[in-house]
């Protein structure tokens, strides 16, 4: 039972134990007391640190049901004890022993938070870093991510309720990431959210291997009640963390707990990653971003130079959008040339201006080598199944016939080979068969309709993605 006795609180924002025993006397009012009993008589509060009260609760089912059953009347109550909004955070602690000085913890307080974290029955300093400016109300939506937003924001306002997993992949300066942010945004007022990179989770699993830390570990992972990982195609061929990933995904998914993941390719393309972390990935909702068209880059740009004291008029916007790039990073980097570029002449910005400016802008997708027709036969190869000694082979059945045809279509528009040159690499055909090769995989892909056709848009679409296309 709670001690009613009289008890000091001249420094309720600061003293952790008055909080808490207010806090105690507070709850035992508004609970039965078997439920005040079990789950709330034997804590205790370790410190106030940063604003965040730390409390020490007897076993893990303590702190899993705090958190989940009972957290709006022990916020409300904390808020009321302390007289100002204060988060809480939990952890599994033995209650300390009675000693006879008083604590002086105005040291604890000024200090940096370190040592081991809590997990906070809602994200307080143990929220994620996200970035702020990567909101929903700040990402240019269009068609080519509209299914993708929505997915997003129906994942974050309804975690775990039927979207689970969203995997979310497209290439690099696309907006994944951006998403990602925008849904931790959201999902951390209420959920407590992990919010990871691909490659700090590696180092972490690794430094809590070697440091005999491991069940802490899996303790953080396991608890998040939305789970955010980024380029997850990284995890490729580090079999170890695969394994304890494994293990965190079926932990999660089998509580409903909400997991997105983004990575540059689609699951079945991810190389060096194990089949059950494919088919689980695959398990839920699997949506891509495609390169913005001309139109969504313009409204990027203009929402980009809102506010910024340099008018300029659609027409030049559009220029800039149509030599700027489709990589949204690229597209950034452009405008602000052309930004710099008038300053420093004191101009407006004119047409004149943003050819000038744009003349020695080389947009990233440009910088990147082209590929050659034998790594569009790999690429192909591996998506279809077809050996590559069959590509240049005279064999001519249906399904090397098809396999090889797209090649032929892709290298026509991916490489600057001339149609014989195609027709060479592809074992002496001429080219008026790289041309029908060609003309065949444009007219299917023309009707999306045609239930053969979606083969085709599937392939051509893989292997794009496959070679960053």
């Amino acid at each position: 039972m709670v001690n009613r006795s009289a008890h000091s609180f001249n420094d309720p924002y600061s003293d952790h134990r008055a909080i808490w025993q207010r806090t105690l006397e507070l709850l035992q009012d508004s609970l039965d007391g078997k439920t005040f009993e079990t789950w709330f008589a034997n804590t205790h509060a370790i410190e106030v640190r940063g604003g965040v009260l730390h409390v020490g609760v007897p076993t893990v089912i303590t702190r899993e049901t705090l958190r989940g059953s009972y957290y709006p009347q022990l916020a409300s109550a904390v808020r009321q004890a302390a007289g100002r909004p204060m988060e809480i955070e939990l952890r599994v602690a033995a209650r300390p022993e009675p000693v006879t000085p008083a604590l002086d913890i105005s040291e604890q307080e000024a200090s940096p938070l370190g040592g081991d974290r809590s997990l906070p029955i809602q994200p307080a300093r143990s929220r994620p870093h996200v970035l702020n400016r990567a909101t929903f109300e700040r990402f240019v939506e269009g068609t080519s991510n509209q299914i993708a937003v929505t997915a997003s924001r129906r994942v974050a306002y309804h975690p775990g309720e039927e979207t689970n997993p969203l995997f979310i992949y497209a290439n690099s300066g696309l907006g994944k990431t951006h998403l990602l942010h925008a849904i931790a945004h959201v999902t951390m007022q209420t959920h407590y959210t992990v919010l990871v990179d691909t490659e700090s989770y590696v180092r972490q699993f690794v430094n809590s291997v070697g440091a005999g830390e491991r069940a802490a570990f899996q303790e953080k992972y396991e608890s998040a009640e939305v789970l955010i990982v980024d380029d997850v195609q990284k995890l490729g061929g580090k079999v170890q963390t695969q394994d304890e990933f494994y293990n965190v995904f079926n932990a999660l998914h089998q509580r409903g707990r909400q997991i997105v993941i983004a990575s540059d390719l689609p699951p079945r393309l991810l190389t060096g990653l194990g089949e059950r972390l494919v088919t689980r990935f695959e398990g839920g909702l699997v949506v891509e971003i495609n390169p913005p068209d001309v139109e969504l880059r313009m409204a990027i740009l203009q929402r980009l130079i809102r506010g910024w004291d340099l008018p300029i008029d659609e027409a030049t916007i559009q220029m800039i959008a149509e030599r700027g790039g489709t990589n949204v990073r690229s597209l950034i980097g452009a405008v602000q040339r052309v930004r710099v570029f008038a300053e420093s002449e004191r101009s407006p910005v004119t047409p004149g201006i943003v050819m000038r400016a744009l003349a020695g802008h080389v947009a990233e997708e440009s910088r990147k080598a082209k590929p050659t027709v034998p790594d569009l036969i790999a690429a192909a190869s591996d998506i279809t199944g077809v050996a590559p000694e069959l590509f240049t082979a005279a064999r001519k059945d249906r399904r090397t016939a098809r396999a090889r045809q797209l090649v032929m279509y892709l290298a026509c528009y991916h490489t600057d080979l001339s149609l014989s040159a195609i027709g060479q690499a592809l074992g002496g055909r001429d080219h008026s068969t790289v041309l029908h090769g060609r003309d065949k995989v444009e007219s299917m892909l023309a009707d999306p309709a045609d239930a053969e056709a979606q083969w085709w848009i599937q392939q051509v679409s893989e292997i794009r993605s496959r070679l960053h296309l």
